[in-house]
């Protein structure tokens, strides 16, 4: 439109020892950023080098244990109207770095600060361990800036109301690390634990550093020490959620009860303790729900793990993704694989069904999902139910809803299932789709294969 303001962006990011991420780094900005500013904080490897290497402004500063400090350095010397400061181990997809500079553009005119985008936490098999939300990009205007030495927040500086837009459906930030491989290398540093140390001594009671601690601790496998902080921290909370910050909170009740879950000896008068006074401070979470069924499924108590699963469900679909339920978010498919079990072993057999083809939606080709999917439809034809499906009518809906059946390897992999299943009625149904050549084939497939 005319006489509407250019949107550009600088990319900014501080660094130190990046030498195995910044080259990723920097390359979803190619071509969507207007300027790339690397601020190192010390690398004694080849980071600098790289960036060098692909064109990005170099800055130094020396490092004061303040994370606060180096990004407020960073965005300093930013020249461009929107800053984008991801760390060096996060990245936008090239489909979403398209987006970015589409929203940017749209919401120069707009009365926003920054863009709240969804935040996806990646093993380093690049498999989904976590989601949650964070807005790395914002306006680069003299009231936002960074606060706090450690787990600095953006804020506005001259009073005025932070203003966001909710993107967290259509951008994502990908986060690897908290892989095993990343997490280790900042866990070694020891960087963060040093900064929390010296927030603590100033401040004893200060919950959110101390389940920052926890965190720590967790990180390092030190599990034990780790509960006993989080302990603290929870003792030390205000009673209301008026008054807590709700994204540490969660945390780290959240990774309390994850511990709490993982232990076998664990009580349930001790877990459901803590699950309440969770659920008093932030009753909008999913995640506390999510811990407390995985613990009661694994102490087969398939009645309550399904009445939690649930609700944690519940309340992701009430209250959405936006700064809460992290962990069940990247849990999400094995949530729906650990209900139908439930569900399955309570007689919910219809239940079961939905939960099961849901996961077959999402991957048709998950055997155990199709096993206990035709399991359920099994028993509930035994059971002489009225209504009950036949196997003819179980072969309809898997063919009209997750199946291609003139595909021989679709109608392969049903008949292997119902086979496994014990679905005699199904595997007769099944055989009948194939000609005799083919089953002469499968036939001999199967018995190779000793089915």
């Amino acid at each position: 439109m005319k006489g509407r303001k250019r949107a550009r962006i600088s990319q900014c990011m501080i660094v130190k020892n990046e030498e195995r991420n910044i080259e990723k780094a920097l390359s979803w900005g190619k071509g969507i950023v207007s300027e790339q500013i690397v601020v190192d904080t010390g690398s004694t490897d080849r980071t600098v080098e790289i960036a060098e290497q692909m064109g990005a402004k170099i800055y130094h500063f020396e490092w004061i244990n303040d994370f606060a400090a180096a990004k407020n350095f960073a965005i300093s010397k930013a020249k461009y109207e929107w800053v984008a400061l991801l760390d060096a181990d996060e990245y936008f997809s090239e489909e979403d770095a398209k987006k970015l500079l589409y929203y940017v553009r749209q919401l120069q005119d707009k009365p926003y600060d920054a863009i709240l985008a969804s935040w996806v936490h990646l093993d380093d098999e690049g498999n989904v361990t976590a989601v949650g939300t964070q807005s790395r990009v914002f306006r680069n205007v003299p009231g936002l800036r960074y606060k706090g030495r450690i787990h600095e927040h953006l804020a506005s500086l001259n009073g005025t109301d932070f203003r966001f837009v909710d993107a967290v459906n259509e951008l994502s930030i990908f986060h690897t690390g908290y892989g095993e491989i990343g997490h280790q290398e900042k866990v070694k540093s020891g960087r963060n634990l040093k900064i929390i140390q010296a927030e603590l001594e100033e401040n004893p009671d200060d919950y959110r550093m101390l389940g920052y601690l926890g965190d720590e601790y967790y990180s390092a496998d030190n599990r034990e020490k780790a509960e006993e902080t989080f302990r603290k921290a929870i003792s030390l909370m205000p009673d209301t959620e008026e008054f807590i910050d709700p994204i540490r909170t969660a945390m780290t009740f959240g990774k309390l009860l994850e511990i709490l879950y993982a232990n076998y000896d664990t009580s349930e008068q001790n877990i459901m303790e803590i699950y309440e006074r969770a659920v008093r401070r932030l009753p909008q979470e999913g995640d506390f729900d999510y811990f407390v069924g995985k613990y009661f499924f694994m102490h087969e108590n398939y009645p309550l793990a399904e009445k939690h699963l649930k609700r944690a469900l519940g309340q992701l679909e009430k209250y959405g993704t936006s700064l809460k339920s992290m962990f069940l978010s990247g849990d999400i498919w094995k949530v729906y694989e650990t209900l139908a079990t439930c569900c399955f072993n309570n007689r919910n057999l219809g239940e079961c069904i939905n939960y099961s083809t849901v996961l077959l939606k999402s991957d048709c080709y998950r055997m155990n999902s199709l096993f206990l999917m035709l399991t359920a439809f099994l028993l509930d034809e035994m059971s002489a139910r009225e209504g009950a499906a036949s196997a003819d009518a179980v072969a309809a809906f898997l063919g009209q809803n997750l199946y291609d059946f003139a595909t021989m390897k679709d109608r392969l992999f049903v008949l292997r299932a119902a086979m496994q299943a014990g679905y005699q009625s199904l595997v007769t149904v099944m055989r009948g789709m194939f000609n005799p050549q083919e089953l002469a084939v499968v036939d001999q497939a199967l018995s190779k294969q000793g089915n």
